[in-house]
């Protein structure tokens, strides 16, 4: 088991960006009904999320939250020593769009970055990842993007999935300090035999080609081998019963008192299972945070954009407290973990409307000969 703990390091900063376009569910009235949406905004939660269009991606809404936050924080771009991007949108195939965002924020070449394909769990271990990198020497500050476009995963037509999913992208700073007391502690574990439960399953290298076009699985849910799939069933019993589980051996690990915790912040997969867990691991309703009635399912993104709700909802806020991290979903992955926010800035949860143009239709214009005539 993956138990970890880190010191001599802090979070600095917050920030989430989310797209422009708000999507409501009462939308979906002439799609399943206006008693289906009743019942769904009681079971799952949302009534609304934030949707991108076809030419924003992951990349633009976590590069406008980094934005923000190294302005807010007044960070020298030239001090960062290495960005994670966690995501399972990224921009391409190849190369990793890590190395993307280092070029459009304007980082040092010295800067290592690479992505990391999680999703539901991501931020758990993207932060995890980020504080093992701070316990050593050269590297004092790391920048962390955390989000996902999961509605472009989804099939217009599969009620499934598509209500559920949402985009948004994060960004969080995090630097050496010379507090030696622990600044966060983590259990981290993977159980790959459900990896069907949630998949994408054509696209990419063991399935490269499939059918594009949408079928009709059953009533209400038509996708195509390039849509996102969900084991419903499965997925929630993996909630309910696995989350308790990995809460029971984390406390039980590094002897953790759950009364020191003041905030938990769990992803917000849906309502219903929100409320499971929190009644299996005795989770006190006003220590639950809950974003997904208002931002949905955002993948990578859902924690951060809760916390940023919860302490900054209409001004940035300056936090000091003990907080719990659990993420869970497609992998199948799990993580928990307690951080210190340590005079963490966040910021409220900010529009991203810009778009970045690489330039692609320019690709074989633009590159130089190989061999000069």
């Amino acid at each position: 088991m993956a138990n970890l703990e880190y010191s001599h390091c802090r979070i600095a900063g917050i920030s989430v960006s989310v797209p422009e376009r708000v999507r409501r569910s009462e939308e979906f009235t002439d799609f399943i009904g206006e008693e289906g949406v009743d019942k769904f905004i009681k079971t799952v939660g949302i009534v609304q999320g934030h949707i991108c269009d076809e030419q924003m991606t992951c990349s633009d809404l976590c590069a406008d939250a980094a934005e923000r936050l190294m302005t807010d924080l007044d960070i020298d771009r030239q001090s960062i020593d290495a960005l994670l991007f966690v995501s399972q949108t990224p921009d391409y195939i190849a190369p990793s769009t890590a190395c993307v965002l280092q070029h459009r924020l304007g980082l040092s070449e010295e800067c290592l970055a690479y992505d990391i394909n999680l999703a539901c769990s991501g931020y758990v271990y993207g932060v995890s990842a980020a504080m093992s990198y701070l316990q050593t020497r050269g590297i004092n500050r790391v920048l962390l993007l955390a989000g996902d476009t999961v509605s472009k995963h989804c099939s217009p037509e599969d009620r499934a999935l598509t209500m559920l999913s949402t985009d948004a992208g994060s960004a969080t700073l995090l630097e050496r300090s010379g507090d030696s007391q622990p600044a966060g502690r983590f259990t981290l574990r993977t159980q790959g035999q459900g990896f069907r439960s949630l998949i994408v399953p054509f696209g990419g290298y063991r399935h490269r080609f499939g059918n594009t076009t949408r079928v009709e699985i059953e009533p209400g849910v038509s996708r195509c081998d390039y849509d996102g799939y969900m084991d419903g069933t499965e997925v929630f019993r993996f909630s309910v019963m696995e989350v308790p589980k990995l809460f029971k051996a984390f406390y039980e690990h590094f002897d953790i008192d759950a009364s020191t915790i003041a905030q938990f912040f769990l992803h917000q997969a849906n309502l219903f299972i929100l409320g499971n867990v929190a009644k299996r691991v005795k989770i006190d309703k006003a220590q639950l945070p809950i974003s997904i009635d208002r931002y949905g399912n955002t993948g990578a993104a859902t924690i951060p954009t809760t916390i940023c709700d919860h302490y900054a909802r209409d001004t940035a806020a300056e936090v000091s407290d003990l907080v719990l991290l659990c993420g869970f979903g497609i992998g199948l992955s799990l993580g928990i973990g307690t951080v210190t926010l340590d005079r963490t800035r966040i910021l409220p949860i900010g529009i991203c409307t810009t778009r970045f143009d690489d330039r692609i239709d320019a690709l074989h214009e633009d590159a130089k000969p190989f061999i000069n005539a």
